[in-house]
């Protein structure tokens, strides 16, 4: 499902670059060797970030086992990155034109009053568990899934 979505640049919202941007001044004594360093200036040296990049930013905050007070967290953007994050995957999964594709095909439509009444004798098999159809109801379902896979076959 999520093959559509690979390589997709997202552009990064002013606020998150600006929170980055806080992150990483809030940590004086940063450098390469602090884990989150490097990703917090290319994302916001780029103002975007790949559905791939923003899948392994989720993934490192469900991983992270850290306090949140620690550096490798503030720099990679503590709370409001992860949550960011989060919320543009998820959006981005519901928004995927394949999914909505699957949606509208295995979906059916709603069932109401007014389509029970055009199904005809169809509208018949809706019925209890005691009750028992008559041999005649058998026949003529049996018959109408005959004909249908007739006329299914012609059209394959």
């Amino acid at each position: 499902m999520n093959k559509n979505l690979y390589n997709k640049v997202i552009e990064l919202p002013d606020e998150v670059t600006t929170y980055l941007s806080q992150c990483f001044d809030a940590i004086p004594d940063s450098n390469a060797n602090i884990e989150g360093h490097n990703r917090n200036q290319e994302l916001r040296n780029s103002g975007s970030v790949t559905y791939q990049q923003l899948q392994r930013i989720d993934n490192w905050f469900r991983s992270y086992n850290g306090k949140k007070e620690d550096a490798p967290y503030i720099l990679n953007g503590g709370d409001y990155m992860r949550n960011w994050a989060r919320q543009k995957i998820v959006e981005l999964q519901s928004g995927d034109e394949s999914r909505r594709e699957v949606g509208g095909d295995t979906i059916p439509d709603d069932v109401n009053d007014e389509l029970i009444d055009d199904m005809g004798w169809l509208s018949n098999m809706n019925r209890t568990s005691k009750e028992h159809s008559s041999i005649n109801d058998d026949i003529k379902i049996t018959e109408s899934l005959k004909r249908i896979n007739e006329i299914m076959k012609k059209l394959i």
